[in-house]
């Protein structure tokens, strides 16, 4: 299984990662920032493992493209292996836009943690699948105590109760299935539709349309991260205003 496989790829990984000598210059952009005006997290994402390569860009020009169209937050893919990431990206583009950042990999180490606080993230992912409900406690907390927001990102609604002791305020429900890599937005939306709490609630994978951003948001979606609809399209810029229509016109 992907999952597994990449869980135990990234514990030999953390082995040699070191924590930075980067001092953070950025204080931490609240995530929600840019509610309600704003709702969607523009991803940028060149690779991904279920489609290979899918654009190589000059990732601050892009940051700034998606800033221009009027995202709320920009996430960054830091993973090397699946996704051509680097935790330097984060960097660049916390220095060239005025949005909050998010640090998406999959963390299972305090020490990624401390490299995305350095690089200037504002916001770290948690995967609830890939962690036992006191990893993601240890995780969750530290990052709190950096300052740092934490969504908390679940595939399966019967996962919620990994999240009982954890303050969550940001939860995002992923209409693909970590797994397998097959995406199931029906599956994504029943379990959106089913979850109660005072959550901002994030749709995650498989948005390209505004017809997807109605869709997830009566289903009961706040914000909705886009990434592969946005790295593919010659112009972002539109793309990003058009999708925001889906949220506008409800």
């Amino acid at each position: 299984m992907f999952l597994k496989k990449i869980y135990e790829l990234k514990k030999a990984e953390v082995k040699e990662l070191k924590k930075g000598t980067e001092k953070r210059v950025k204080e931490v952009i609240p995530f929600e920032r840019f509610l309600p005006d704003r709702r969607i997290i523009a991803e940028v994402k060149q690779a991904s493992p279920s489609l290979g390569e899918i654009k190589k860009v000059d990732v601050k020009r892009q940051a700034e493209l998606y800033e221009k169209g009027g995202a709320a937050a920009i996430s960054v893919l830091t993973d090397k292996n699946y996704f051509n990431g680097d935790f330097k990206f984060l960097k660049e583009i916390s220095s060239a836009v005025n949005l909050p950042i998010l640090c998406k990999d999959f963390i299972v180490d305090e020490v990624q943690i401390d490299l995305a606080y350095e690089y200037g993230a504002d916001v770290i992912l948690l995967i609830a699948s890939m962690l036992e409900g006191d990893e993601l406690k240890k995780l969750f907390d530290y990052s709190k105590k950096l300052g740092l927001e934490v969504l908390v990102e679940i595939h399966e609604y019967e996962e919620l109760y990994k999240l009982k002791d954890l303050d969550v305020k940001f939860l995002g429900v992923n209409s693909r299935d970590l797994t397998t890599l097959k995406v199931n937005k029906e599956k994504a939306l029943k379990t959106m539709s089913k979850i109660k709490g005072n959550y901002i609630k994030i749709a995650e994978s498989g948005i390209e349309t505004k017809e997807d951003i109605k869709r997830f948001k009566e289903a009961g979606a706040d914000m909705f991260l886009v990434g592969t609809s946005l790295m593919k399209s010659d112009n972002p810029v539109e793309l990003l205003k058009e999708l925001s229509e889906g949220y506008s016109c409800l």
